[in-house]
C-alpha cells in the first residue's frame, strides 16, 4: 500500500543562490476559499535542508502581511531573501510559513519545495 499524502502544497520555487528573491504568497481560508486577514498576524518563513528534514532551519525570516488590492484585504504574505541569504546554498530544500494570529494560535499553510542552483561565482556576491 502507497501513501499518497505530501505536504509539498505550496509553490516550487527555484533561483541561482544568491540572487535576490521577492516572495509573495496569497493566504486564503482552506474550506471557502475567502481571504484570510493578517491584521495583528507574526508571520515567518524557515528553510530545511530536504535531506535533513528534521534538522534546525538553515535560514528564518520574519515576513510583512501587506494588502491586495483585487480583494481588499491584508492577505499577502511578503518576503525578501538576499544575496548573502542563499550565495552559499546549493541543492534541495523545504520552506514553510507559519502564521500566528493575535490569539497566539498557529496556522502552518503546509509546505513548499525551494531548488536553489549552485552559484559559480559566489566571490563577485560577497564583494
Amino acid at each position: 500500500m502507497t501513501c499518497d499524502y505530501s505536504p509539498y502544497t505550496l509553490p516550487t520555487i527555484d533561483f541561482v543562490g544568491g540572487e535576490t528573491q521577492n516572495l509573495a504568497f496569497n493566504v486564503y481560508f482552506y474550506k471557502n476559499k475567502q481571504p484570510f486577514s493578517l491584521t495583528g498576524c507574526t508571520c515567518n518563513f524557515s528553510i530545511v535542508s530536504f535531506t535533513n528534514k528534521k534538522g534546525a532551519p538553515i535560514l528564518t525570516k520574519s515576513m510583512e502581511a501587506i494588502y491586495n488590492d483585487d480583494v481588499t484585504a491584508d492577505n499577502v504574505l511578503t518576503v525578501t531573501l538576499t544575496p548573502s541569504d542563499t550565495v552559499d546554498l546549493c541543492g534541495k530544500y523545504i520552506y514553510q510559513i507559519i502564521i500566528r494570529d493575535v490569539n497566539g494560535d498557529i496556522e502552518i499553510p503546509k509546505q513548499g519545495i525551494l531548488y536553489i542552483t549552485n552559484n559559480i561565482n559566489k566571490n563577485f556576491i560577497r564583494q
